[in-house]
């Protein structure tokens, strides 16, 4: 058994063993009715249960994200309760589908506020939920971890709100630094109008400035549309030595596309990872394509080198029969993971000392890295890998840099 697993069996030691694991399947279902299962039903916690509510994307552009990122959750939880849970409380998941729509946010928040009286709160993976619905288990005195990444909604004081992922506000400034490394002077940007997106793209474009790198244009798009062509030919006519998108997952694969059809076969920059299904669906259209990241996704367990990640991907895969689509499912495992050590720092479920016990994780290895959130901000991830894709792989940027990469590039055009 890994590290990262040992330390979540720790539980074992001052927890009661033998609880039952309770059942919490994912939900297709729209609207703010919760998922259809009988142990959704009672009035929150007892004594002897946790419940946790998990607010994700289940419908719409992004189901297969959320899907992904519930799959991970519920397994978290079968995991968590097979080592003695919570301080001996079995833990309850409670899955909603937000839509990705603030106002079902809100809603939802109130449900699990007021009706299920959750006592802590995973997700949304999207921002902008995070963002509305933030204030609600904040004042609720709810230990929440969003697992959106855009920086703006853990720049509101919430002292109940934390994150166990990535903040492209670090990323960003990482990203163009790197570009004025090798010595790239322009780029043009596409982004999405969604709180993540946007956001990125803005502290990418703030960036760009500080590093002396001009911004072309910025070209967006509304979700759900898949016809880029104008934007691209917008971008492509600026001729930016680099491009950088900031959209969302099931629009990447589209736009790179587009993007390589209508001319463009110099290196682009994402503001997160490409999946293993957007390098599929791409095809050579993701090639000479960079991201700053945590992590990537893999097609079969045996493909990851770091032990921890090996471990959970068999489990996913034994659980569900596939991999994960999206590293949401990470964000979502690593969130709860973290939300379980805490509670094992502060040997109690109270809400007040969960919070306090977050405060003092440091050196916590998850499929992200290390956390430390000792510097009181609420964010624990401080380290990030950079990747390019080279012939549908995952390669070190630095490796292929320092190899010629983007001298032979540069050269081809």
């Amino acid at each position: 058994m890994s590290k990262l697993f040992k330390r979540v069996a720790a539980f074992t030691l001052a927890a009661t063993m033998g609880l039952g694991l309770v059942a919490c399947g994912s939900s297709s279902a729209g609207g703010d009715s919760a998922v259809n299962n009988a142990s959704n039903t009672s009035e929150g916690s007892t004594a002897k249960e946790f419940v946790i509510g998990n607010a994700q994307p289940l419908t719409g552009v992004n189901a297969q994200v959320g899907d992904s990122a519930n799959k991970a959750a519920n397994l978290a939880v079968k995991y968590i309760n097979e080592h003695g849970g919570f301080n001996g409380a079995t833990v309850r998941l409670v899955n909603y589908d937000d839509q990705g729509s603030p106002e079902e946010a809100v809603k939802i928040a109130t449900k699990m506020i007021q009706s299920d009286k959750v006592d802590a709160v995973l997700g949304s993976l999207t921002s902008t939920c995070v963002l509305a619905a933030g204030k609600y288990y904040n004042d609720a005195k709810l230990v929440t971890f969003g697992t959106g990444n855009s920086p703006t909604w853990m720049e509101q004081g919430w002292e109940y709100i934390f994150r166990a992922g990535l903040n492209t506000g670090l990323s960003m400034p990482f990203l163009t630094a790197k570009m004025a490394d090798l010595g790239i002077k322009s780029v043009s940007v596409f982004q999405g109008l969604d709180d993540a997106a946007k956001t990125s793209a803005e502290a990418f474009v703030a960036a760009c400035k500080e590093n002396g790198i001009e911004v072309l244009t910025v070209e967006s798009y509304t979700e759900g549309d898949t016809d880029y062509s104008g934007q691209v030919a917008k971008i492509i006519s600026t001729n930016p030595e680099v491009v950088f998108c900031s959209t969302n997952g099931p629009t990447q694969a589209i736009f790179a596309k587009q993007l390589r059809q209508l001319g463009y076969d110099g290196l682009a920059f994402n503001r997160e990872g490409l999946t293993a299904d957007t390098i599929s669906v791409a095809g050579d259209a993701s090639n000479y394509w960079s991201f700053v990241y945590p992590y990537v996704t893999y097609t079969s367990p045996d493909e990851a080198e770091d032990p921890d990640m090996q471990e959970f991907l068999q489990m996913f895969y034994d659980e569900y029969g596939e991999m994960p689509y999206h590293d949401c499912a990470y964000r979502s495992w690593d969130a709860l993971m973290t939300l379980a050590e805490a509670a094992r720092i502060a040997g109690s479920n109270d809400s007040d000392a969960i919070r306090e016990a977050v405060g003092q994780i440091k050196d916590f290895k998850v499929l992200g890295g290390v956390l430390d959130f000792t510097a009181g901000t609420g964010e624990g991830l401080n380290t990030l890998n950079t990747y390019i894709v080279i012939d549908g792989k995952y390669t070190d940027f630095d490796a292929w840099y320092e190899a010629g990469g983007y001298d032979e590039l540069k050269a081809s055009k």
